[in-house]
């Protein structure tokens, strides 16, 4: 009887967690076999990792139209011989008519700026197998540490509002701030962010940035969409700033395939991460729905940096994006 009960108790304990949970559980596998010119020994065939990760995120009516909300997401790393899940960004929140006001690890309205515009974003595209494509910044990419972001409702004719703090954890009073603005039609949007950057440590990618700003726009004329974004940063120990120009589009032939390509050109970079370093490159690239949660991509892209000591990229990607 006494094991019986015990039984009992702990199936009831178990329950209550998913009982209680009314958030969702997400997750998205993407993987890509790259044959080509792709690491530091040449020509080589592997499979790697795109950003792959799980998360949990969900919302909690409060009164009068007000909500609280959460999100926690962490990478899934398919193809590393360490820990299974690595950090990538957790906050949480209140949203309503003021608009939305969270805390946490956050990813910068100034990187979200370049990531809703980047078709390859989070492919072997460009300088690394995730992340951003080439003649976007490293600031497009990585996570702010304590951090607060503020976004606003969308005014009349589409203007929207944003500004960010990342507080320095240390005693040196050295925080990062940011502030952006973006005016949406349904023929075209435009926008324009800022970054000041005095703790360089807060954002895991910023290699150094001290300030940053920004100015993109896309155009959408039916199934076609046309991006351009502008970048000019000043890094630290670079007498000159350093600008990242990017242009892309991208053609929806039908609800399950879409085309796309784009060109990224560095001037007057550093070569500490090869998002940064001087150069240019393109890629060109479709997107093939063969399930409503499953699509393959076939990609090629090349980036030609032009200091020695960095390897040049060349070669085809063959991905596929799992999401449920």
């Amino acid at each position: 009887m006494k094991t019986k009960l015990i039984a009992a108790a702990l199936g009831t304990i178990c329950t209550i967690p998913a009982l209680a949970f009314d958030g969702t559980i997400y997750g998205n596998f993407r993987g890509s076999l790259n044959i080509g010119d792709f690491g530091a020994d040449g020509s080589s065939t592997e499979f790697v990792n795109n950003a792959s990760r799980v998360g949990i995120k969900g919302a909690t009516e409060l009164k009068d139209g007000l909500q609280g909300i959460y999100h926690l997401q962490m990478g899934a790393n398919n193809d590393a011989d360490g820990e299974a899940l690595s950090s990538r960004f957790y906050f949480a929140g209140l949203k309503g008519s003021f608009g939305k006001a969270i805390y946490g690890r956050l990813s910068t309205p100034y990187k979200m700026a370049g990531l809703k515009q980047d078709p390859f974003y989070d492919t072997s595209a460009g300088p690394y197998n995730g992340g951003s494509n080439y003649g976007y910044s490293s600031l497009n990419n990585g996570f702010t540490n304590n951090s607060l972001a503020y976004y606003s409702p969308k005014f009349a004719g589409g203007l929207t509002f944003n500004a960010t703090a990342s507080i320095d954890d240390t005693a040196e009073d050295d925080h990062d701030f940011g502030i952006g603005a973006e005016y949406t039609t349904k023929m075209f949007k435009v926008g324009a962010s800022h970054l000041q950057l005095d703790d360089t440590r807060v954002i895991a990618a910023s290699d150094g940035a001290e300030n940053a700003t920004r100015i993109y726009g896309s155009v959408f004329i039916d199934q076609i969409t046309i991006s351009a974004s502008y970048e000019s940063v000043d890094f630290a120990g670079n007498s000159d700033s350093t600008s990242f120009y990017h242009v892309n589009g991208s053609y929806q032939l039908n609800p399950q395939t879409k085309l796309a390509a784009s060109y990224g050109k560095v001037s007057e970079g550093i070569s500490s991460k090869a998002w940064n370093a001087t150069g240019d490159g393109f890629t060109l690239g479709g997107f093939y729905d063969v399930l409503p949660q499953t699509t393959l991509t076939l990609i090629y892209t090349a980036v030609d940096y032009d200091d020695a000591r960095l390897q040049d990229r060349d070669g085809l990607v063959l991905g596929v994006i799992q999401k449920f």
